[in-house]
């Protein structure tokens, strides 16, 4: 995914589509201002209290009832304080977590609606990173960066009042150093957009590296390629350090900025405000509260760097989010699959022809077949002749041309895709199989299936007395992608799944390449009576898998080189007749 773009502008879109989370959580978020103003007033109110006692004291007025008084107060501001902080934020952090559950959720909903040519160019490792580290900036965001720059305009302006209040003079002597941290802060706004989306693109190389590693252990320990393996994830790592270093170096101005700043703030009240009160034009009360002011001042300049360090990092981790959201090539749409009274599932290509995007030459070339409902259809040939391309484009997982692919006589291009699929049962050439239970995989077809529908399809696919010898039967854990399970075990449960579908077509693409040729024969013998409504379209390259098929295509180079049934076939030279032979000598 492509998330270039000029700074400037994605700050302020960053920014905004934040402000438009909070804003579809106004509710929440206006209760949680509300405590909060309840809180910044507690708070400011203190030194008042302080400011009278002192100066009673000072006079000598005070009395046992007005110290205790004033300790009273104080010790009621305290409470409303403890309480209200537990309210703001009880509002801000469910708030921002909302809106962290609401943004993941966006993010995949918004990935399912994306073709299959989008996930070819695009890293699992991508997701990975904006689902986390770039979905928890914005939470961070949400849930304190805004809530501090809030409070902190509120409390920094509420306490200048104040201390203009009691001493306007001494106030603007006082808070001279702060246009130098506005100054500070406008230097460093572009440099911490910047090195933080550079620290997550980092991040997302890293992720794609770690998940790649782990899906491909027993490939690393086969070929003894760890420690290599692992010198290339060192490279990732040291990138993400180097470059998060870099955003730290930036980030770790502000804390010590200001408290110089606080430092040279204190420095003048001392000089500036012991002269007033020795003059008696400030009073010792009024300096105490006076100085009680100008140290809470030390949170806002704190909070305004925090706040800025964290909307940054959001607003550059939203634009990348936005760079997912901005992505427009979905799948097409259409009209659902119509309703039929009479048998379902006939296939017709008419001059099929099909081109990769960025692809030389056509993966399928003018290709031509009409399979009736519940008819059968094999096709072989050679590796990348384009057996796997045709099944997938009746699945409309690839695009194809309109006009030259139908299911019972409708265009494919023009039905909904989610209702085309719903009408196939497919297996594809790799199983895959989700970090679940073997009864959930099977229920990934069919939600609602009984334990004796899992069963019969398993028995039928030759897997039920293996699953039933597991300890846990169909209640076994398996790891992930199926991991526990051998290879031809991974295909004939995925090919159970197939069955348990409710579907007018099954399509098969090598789907029991893992087992041997006298298990094969075993199965599809199996099946034979199960998917007799069914259309079936088998892609093998076993003869033996699509011998006893209604029609028998053999493609070479995206061409039909030769059609017809397995007798038909073996009464011409040419491909199908060859292999035939060969197959048959192998297993001899």
């Amino acid at each position: 995914m492509d998330y270039d773009g000029a700074p400037e502008i994605a700050v302020k879109k960053g920014v905004r589509d934040i402000l438009a989370i909070l804003w579809r959580h106004r509710a929440r978020a206006a209760l949680g201002v509300l405590c909060l103003l309840v809180v910044d007033g507690a708070q400011l109110a203190i030194p008042l209290v302080v400011r009278d006692v002192v100066d009673g004291l000072a006079r000598g007025a005070a009395t046992r009832g007005t110290i205790f008084r004033g300790a009273f107060l104080l010790l009621l501001l305290a409470l409303f304080i403890a309480l209200f902080r537990f309210l703001w934020r009880h509002f801000f952090f469910s708030l921002a977590r909302r809106a962290e559950l609401d943004l993941r959720n966006r993010i995949l909903d918004h990935a399912l609606t994306l073709s299959t040519r989008f996930f070819q160019r695009t890293r699992t490792g991508e997701f990975l990173a904006l689902a986390s580290n770039d979905v928890e900036s914005v939470r961070q965001a949400l849930a304190m960066g805004f809530v501090a720059g809030f409070d902190a305009s509120v409390y920094a302006l509420v306490a200048i009042g104040a201390m203009l209040f009691l001493d306007p003079v001494l106030a603007l002597w006082t808070i001279l150093p702060l246009p130098f941290l506005a100054a500070l802060m406008a230097v460093s706004l572009k440099a911490i957009y910047d090195r933080w989306d550079a620290v997550q693109a980092s991040f997302e190389a890293l992720t794609e590296k770690t998940r790649e590693s782990v899906a491909g252990m027993r490939v690393l320990r086969a070929y003894d390629r760890g420690r290599s393996d692992l010198a290339d994830f060192e490279r990732y790592n040291a990138d993400v350090f180097a470059k998060t270093l870099k955003y730290v170096k930036v980030d770790a101005v502000f804390h010590p900025a200001v408290l110089l700043l606080a430092g040279f703030s204190v420095a003048i009240l001392l000089a500036v405000g012991g002269g007033r009160v020795l003059s008696g034009r400030t009073s010792v009360g009024s300096f105490v509260a006076f100085a009680s002011y100008l140290g809470m001042l030390t949170w806002p300049m704190i909070a305004a760097g925090w706040m800025l360090s964290l909307t940054q990092r959001a607003a550059a981790s939203m634009d990348r989010i936005n760079g997912l959201f901005a992505e427009r090539d979905a799948e097409g749409e259409g009209r659902p699959v119509p309703a039929r009274s009479g048998p379902r599932g006939g296939l017709e290509a008419r001059g099929l022809t099909f081109t990769y995007p960025r692809a030389g030459a056509p993966a399928l070339r003018d290709v031509r077949f009409d399979v009736p409902p519940g008819g059968s259809l094999g096709l072989v040939g050679e590796v990348g002749s384009g057996k796997s391309t045709l099944t997938q484009l009746l699945l409309r997982l690839h695009e194809p041309p309109s006009g030259t692919l139908f299911l019972d006589g409708e265009d494919v291009t023009g039905l909904d895709p989610g209702s085309l699929r719903r009408t196939i049962a497919y297996v594809p050439q790799e199983p895959f199989l989700f970090s679940d239970t073997i009864a959930e995989n099977l229920r990934l077809a069919k939600e609602d299936a009984t334990r004796e529908e899992m069963e019969e399809a398993c028995r039928l696919s030759g897997l039920h007395e293996e699953v039933a010898a597991f300890p846990d039967g169909y209640d076994t854990l398996l790891g992930e992608r199926g991991i526990t399970l051998s290879g031809g075990q991974k295909q004939r449960l995925c090919l159970a799944r197939a069955l348990l579908k409710p579907s007018s077509v099954l399509v098969l693409d090598d789907t029991l390449s893992a087992v041997d040729a006298e298990t094969e024969r075993r199965i599809l013998a199996n099946m034979a009576e199960a998917v007799r409504d069914r259309t079936l379209v088998v892609v093998s390259h076993r003869m033996s898998a699509v011998r006893d098929l209604d029609r028998i295509l053999v493609l070479r180079e995206g061409r039909v080189v030769q059609e017809g049934r397995h007798v038909d076939l073996m009464a011409r030279e040419g491909y199908y007749r060859d292999m035939v032979a060969l197959q048959e000598l192998e297993r001899e």
